[in-house]
Parts: C-alpha cells; structure tokens; sequence
C-alpha cells in the first residue's frame, strides 16, 4: 500500500505558464514513485525540502530520484521525546503512528506548555498555538476522528484526558458542537470490545458532573457516557447525577456559563468567524488535495485540488522579479520549493535491535496510573514493538482468509465471542515452533479466560482455515504462518514487513496479503508491505 503524503505548499518559478504545470504534473508522479522514508504506521513531517534547478524534459523518475536524494540526507527526530522549543527547530519530526503524535499535542495542551513548533498545524487540521485549552482539544478529537484507526485511536485518547483528570474532558466537552459529537459517535462505531469492565470512580465523577452541568439528554453527556462505556468504564447508564459529586470540580461548573458566552461570542465574530474558516481549509492528515496559498514574495503556485489528488491546474504567473529566469531563457525550471508534509510508516534508517519498547500504562502522565482506570488506558497494555523480527510472519495472512470465511460477520452477530481471533491465533502459535518472545504472540493479548467451549469453536475456525487453505491455496498452515518477516505492532497499526524474494506466488493468487486496513476485531490498521531485507 502506498504510503499517503500530502503536500500543504507547492511554489513553482517557471519561465512560462505552460512549463509551470508540467512541472506540477513531474512533482505529481515523482510524489507517487518516489521511495521515500517510510510505508506504514509512521508519522513523518518534513517542515521543507527545495529541490534544484531541472530541465522542462527531465521525467518523473529523475524528478524522484532527487526527493529521494534530497530524503536521505534529512535527520528525523522523534517528537514524542522532545520539547516543543527542539521540534520548532528540526527539519523532520516523527512520531511511532497518528495517534503517538496526538497523545503529544494533548500533553502540551494538557500541560499549558508551549506549543507553537511547526509541526502541530501540520498534524492536526485548523490548529493554531493561541487556541484556548477546550478549543484546541476539540480539533485533536475531531482530527482522529478522521483516522481509518479512529476506533481504536479515539478512546485510547479520551482514556488520557480521563486519567488527567475532570477539568480536562470538562473543558473538551464545553467546547464541542451537537456536529461534533455525531463525527466523534461515528468515528467510534466498530470500537473494539474492551476486555474487562473496571470500577472506575474518575469516570463515575466525570459523568455526574457531566449529567449537572450539561444535562442527562444533552448529546455531549450521552456521547460521554458511550466512550466510558467503550473504554472499559462499569457506569450504569440509567443512574441519575450525585449532584454533591458534580460540585467537586466548582471552577468548572462556575465557568460553564462563561465558556458558553465566549462560544456564542465567537460564533458572531464575524472576524473570529473568518479566521476559523480559514484555519478549517489546512491540509487533512491524510491525502494530496488542500488549497494552496500564496507566498507573499508573489511566487507562482500551483495549487491542489480534490482529496488524494495533486492537480496542478492553475495558472502560474511568469517570474519578474531580478535575478530569476528570464524570458528568453531556454525551457528549463527553476528551482522548485515544497513544503511538504508526509504521513509515512517506517523509521527514515534502519532500526537498531534495542528499539523494541513495552509500555505498560499508556500514555498516562506520571503519578496518574491507578487501578480504577479504565482497561484501555492501562491494563490493556499497548505494547510498541518497531520493526522486530518474527519467526510468524504468515500469521496475519490469516486475517483475510478469517474475513473470507465469515468470522467478522459473526463477532458482529454476537458480541460474546470477541476474543475468538485471539484464541484462534493462540492456538495455531502453540502448535507451531514459535519462540515464547516472538513478538506475534502480542497479537492474543489481552490474557485469555480458560474457556473449553470457546476453545473448542476457536479449534473449529482453524481447521476450517486448513482446508481452505489445502483445497483453494495448495498450501499449510505451517508454510503459510512460519516465515521470517519484521513485525510493528502499535496501539492502532500492525505492518508486516518481508524481503521482495520472500512474495509467494500462492498467497498472492489467493489474495492473503492484501491490505486489509481498518480490521475491528483486531482493533487494528493491519497492512503488508515488501521490500526490505530482514535477513
């Protein structure tokens, strides 16, 4: 699958309208073939690159060798252990996945630490560092809403702000819209289900304050009490609110009225109005294809239209000021300035073997941890294991086969078999020869409950992928899942990676290693990719 890179400047100098949307049309395709840093979960923001001087007859390949050049000599630093002050001043920050880079936003936001780096209005659509603590949690809520990852991205965010404390998901909650939510609701439709279900008092506070405040029927409260529930939270959803336990976070109740004015006050700014629009027309995370503005020095541009396209279309202006190309020159470009931002999936240089990482609280900020939060925050541990060799690297050939035969069908019919996948995996890894550390077996966790019936049913789907695979593919379960591949599992991503040699013509006539995407039981953006040499 191709890696999605998105564009939010282009400015072209060019001795002639025509040869400026040639080259718009060269950067189109060298965008499209370029090898550049990363295919998967990764997160990749480059703040520039200018290309050098090429001739009006050079073709897209050579176009893309330069990115491609021009690529290799960048160091990327990781934005989730930087300050903000070091990510304004790198040239390419990168983040494990999407939601690795949301949860660092919101840790600045939470913190009412700086956030003016380049990169935040780049990650998130419409951001803007003098935004206000609500509104800026706001447009995090909404940009992962928009992730193909989104169910299972959203409540691992909102675990966070609950974990934070009331004050923060009070302060999102007053500055959502009735639009909002219903983005947010469907967003989190397909959520995976949450392994246990945990008393939590943090949330328990968070809805009485929530039903005081807002009201029992206001849609703010009901999408609050959805994500308690799909986070893991035990709330009764009929309880009316402990109003003695709604007064606890008092500013906040004080401040409601004030926030709803201010909200008001800004809706009929006409000014204020228009400086949201605008903010509203960035790029999305995702996709060639959000408008281009103009540089103030009057450069030509060529601007994109249409999500997951780059059209240069518009007319570019010839160059008149000193020093550029003149118009007797010969057909040739000038230089070629991008600011580009790429959403990419692998480290910009290969990994070293100590970066496999185990995180046992996700996210939650130090001194927060405890144990009436919710499973998605901490006992569903998101173990982050980045390009890690595995001896079962077929394993999630399974996935596909799995759709095929009607198990996704299934766990949508009936909601108590939702750790079925997991149990079908944990038995086929017992029966082969695979290492206890191997990194696939973090794809049956959480820990399984001893359950005969369920294991038996679990047996049952296995052996019906061995005859599938025997009769339709002409191939083993032992050929198909035992084969050296790199792993990366993230909260929200699983990338297979295997060396260009490794393709098995069966798998790929029987179309086991197509991408399948946004998996729900798996919880997980599953994708396979070829290439690189992991032996």
């Amino acid at each position: 699958m191709l890696a999605e890179r998105t564009v939010r400047r282009l400015s072209i100098r060019a001795p002639a309208d025509a040869l400026a949307r040639h080259a718009g049309f060269l950067i189109e395709d060298a965008l499209r073939t370029a090898s550049l840093p990363g295919d998967g979960a990764e997160v990749l923001l480059l703040r520039r690159l200018r290309l050098p001087p090429f001739a009006a007859g050079a073709s897209p390949q050579q176009v893309a060798q330069q990115l491609e050049a021009l690529c290799r000599d960048l160091i990327a630093v990781d934005g989730e252990l930087l300050d903000d002050a070091a990510l304004a001043a790198a040239a390419v920050v990168r983040f494990n996945d999407a939601l690795t880079a949301h949860m660092a936003l919101t840790r600045l936001i939470l913190a009412a630490a700086s956030r003016q780096a380049w990169c935040w209005p780049m990650l998130v659509k419409g951001y803007r560092a003098a935004l206000g603590t609500g509104a800026a949690l706001r447009l995090v809520a909404l940009s992962l809403a928009d992730l193909p990852e989104a169910p299972a991205a959203l409540p691992r965010w909102i675990g966070q702000l609950a974990a934070h404390g009331e004050s923060a998901c009070a302060a999102l909650l007053l500055a959502l819209a009735a639009d909002d939510t219903t983005r947010l609701q469907r967003a989190c439709a397909g959520a995976p289900k949450p392994a246990r279900r945990v008393h939590a008092p943090r949330w328990r506070s968070l809805l009485d304050w929530s039903g005081a405040c807002l009201g029992v029927d206001d849609v703010r409260h009901r999408w609050l009490l959805d994500m308690a529930a799909v986070c893991g939270a035990d709330v009764d959803r009929q309880a009316r609110p402990d109003p003695d336990a709604a007064a606890a976070p008092q500013a906040l109740l004080e401040a409601a009225p004030a926030a709803r004015a201010a909200n008001a006050g800004i809706a009929d700014n006409e000014q204020a109005a228009a400086e949201l629009d605008a903010a509203s027309s960035a790029p999305p995370l995702a996709g060639i294809g959000a408008p281009v503005t103009a540089p103030a020095d009057g450069r030509p541009v060529v601007p994109e239209t249409g999500h997951g396209e780059f059209t240069a279309s518009a007319s570019a202006a010839q160059e008149e000021s000193s020093g550029a190309v003149s118009r007797a020159a010969p057909p040739a470009l000038a230089a070629c300035e991008l600011s580009v931002t790429v959403t990419v999936a692998t480290p910009p240089k290969p990994p070293s073997p100590q970066r496999q990482v185990t995180r046992a609280a996700t996210d939650v900020p130090a001194g927060d941890a405890s144990d009436d939060l919710p499973a998605v925050v901490d006992a569903d541990v998101a173990q982050t294991s980045i390009d890690v060799p595995t001896a079962a690297g077929g394993l999630l050939f399974l996935v596909p086969l799995l759709v095929r035969l009607g198990l996704a069908d299934l766990l949508c019919e009936d909601a108590a078999r939702s750790d079925l996948p997991q149990r079908i995996f944990t038995i086929l890894l017992l029966r082969l020869p695979i290492p206890d550390d191997d990194p696939a077996w973090l794809l049956c966790a959480p820990p399984l409950i001893v359950d005969e019936d369920a294991g038996r049913e679990a047996g049952r789907w296995l052996a019906r992928c061995r005859r599938h695979l025997r009769l339709h593919v002409g191939i083993g379960l032992h050929s198909l899942v035992c084969r050296p591949a790199a792993i990366t599992i993230t909260a929200t991503h699983v990338d297979v990676r295997q060396a260009i040699d490794a393709v098995d013509l069966r798998v790929r006539r029987a179309g086991l290693d197509i991408d399948p995407g946004w998996v729900p039981w798996l919880g997980r953006v599953l994708r396979f990719h070829y290439g690189i040499d992991h032996s």
